[in-house]
């Protein structure tokens, strides 16, 4: 029978989105893109998904859990470090440090979960075996390569981490963290110069540098570092430090 006309017509349901931990993993992404880690909950998951919580844990033992897989995913994003015919493995190793930051970078604060995490997805795997591939190529000894790799690993994590904070409080580009920086160094220059005689004369020194300058800096140093271990045919590094892979601070 038809519905009487003054009734109001009720709006088609929408399409249920089919679960599954895939579902589940798109869903969560999208919503620390959009809103940040701390805002990420299972509940708010199961909401857009147009279910209830518990049906998550058939995937996801817990959120903890969710996390690490998430984090998995998006490091996938990032291209494998692969030695080209040059043999230039510094410049190559350089360049996957900021492909790692631009991908952190893109995805808010997610980035923290990394943070003593020793990553063990699949992703990370071939990422990891990737990187271990170009410097035990560069006859880069085992210790030095799997400590290198650690220590890089802790630089990007928090450079991201650190432009993410910046970024929650308001100063998403340079411009806007103009004044802030200028703030410290003034305070600074203003110190009793007989007890803070350096930092007094390096108050310019000490704030200047946009964040991808001091990236490139601080990826450098521990890159040139490990090529005094090298002892395999290396081509000299043509330095990548002008390569900008995300924003700065």
């Amino acid at each position: 029978m038809p519905a009487p006309p003054w009734r109001t017509r009720r709006k088609a349901p929408a399409a249920r989105q089919p679960l599954s931990a895939e579902a589940v993993i798109e869903t969560a992404l999208r919503l620390v893109d959009r809103d940040g880690l701390d805002a990420l909950s299972m509940r708010r998951v199961a909401q857009d998904l147009g279910t209830g919580p518990a049906s998550l844990y058939a995937y996801f033992a817990n959120k903890d859990e969710l996390l690490e897989q998430l984090l998995d995913r998006v490091v996938g994003e990032i291209p494998l470090p692969v030695l080209d015919a040059s043999g230039d493995w510094a410049a190559v190793v350089k360049r996957s440090c900021w492909d790692s930051r631009a991908v952190f970078l893109a995805h808010r604060d997610l980035v923290k979960v990394a943070r003593a995490n020793i990553p063990v997805g699949p992703n990370s795997l071939r990422y990891t075996e990737a990187m271990l591939a170009v410097l035990r190529g560069a006859g880069i000894p085992d210790k030095v390569a799997a400590w290198g790799m650690d220590q890089m690993s802790l630089v990007i994590v928090a450079d991201a981490v650190e432009t993410s904070i910046h970024v929650s409080h308001g100063r998403q580009s340079e411009a806007d963290a103009a004044p802030y920086l200028a703030q410290i160094r003034d305070y600074y220059a203003s110190l009793p110069v007989d007890r803070f005689p350096n930092l007094v004369a390096m108050a310019p020194t000490m704030t200047e540098g946009s964040g991808d300058e001091r990236f490139a800096f601080a990826i450098d140093l521990m890159v040139d570092g490990l090529a005094r271990h090298a002892t395999g045919r290396v081509v000299e590094s043509s330095r990548v430090s002008g390569f900008v892979g995300g924003g700065g601070k």
